[in-house]
């Protein structure tokens, strides 16, 4: 069995507060971080009916504020991610200028390796905790061991979409139209 890098105690702990999604995105930048290098870290939750998502966490909110909309192409990023369920890495800005508007952007702060690590939930991705470092850092390797901390990352977004209740509706769309029902028992996440 894979150890797991996270402290449950500690999510248990932040599971029993107010504001756990906010509480447990900090716990895993803090690991990833730790496990395989992150410069900045942002988390985007998914609106596919749109092709939008939205950011809901940054800790560099100067470089990348929380809330802002950001259109969701159909190219290689979206097909690994999204089509696949798969993380999407490079290790250039000449590989990040192929599918991300935003790559002159990423390029004046100083990276140029970036990492989408996937949050599945039912089968669909809802979310990305998305990173960036130097040129040439996210490889194989690093993105495997990131890999150990998605269950993490999708607990997370279905805080979110579960209504922590420092949330509102982070797709501005109707709660009813953001309930997650499917399942062997019945579980279900809304944004109420």
């Amino acid at each position: 069995m894979t150890k797991r890098p996270w402290d449950m105690a500690r999510i248990t702990a932040a599971l029993a507060q107010p504001h756990s999604a906010m509480t447990l995105f900090a716990h895993v930048r803090e690991g990833l971080r730790n496990e395989v290098g992150c410069g900045l870290m942002t988390a985007s939750l998914y609106d596919l009916e749109t092709m939008r998502t939205r950011r809901v966490y940054s800790d560099n909110v100067a470089a990348y504020a929380v809330g802002n909309f950001k259109r969701l192409d159909r190219n290689r990023f979206y097909e690994t991610v999204v089509g696949t369920g798969r993380p999407f890495a490079t290790t250039s800005i000449e590989q990040i200028a192929e599918v991300f508007f935003d790559w002159e952007h990423i390029k004046t702060l100083g990276f140029g390796s970036n990492m989408n690590l996937p949050a599945l939930a039912n089968g669909k991705v809802i979310g990305t905790v998305n990173l960036l470092e130097k040129t040439g850092h996210y490889t194989e390797d690093r993105v495997a061991r990131a890999m150990t901390w998605q269950p993490l990352v999708t607990l997370c977004f279905l805080l979110l979409l579960a209504g922590d209740p420092e949330t509102e509706n982070f797709l501005g769309r109707q709660p009813s139209s953001l309930a997650i029902t499917e399942g062997v028992d019945e579980v279900v996440a809304r944004n109420i």
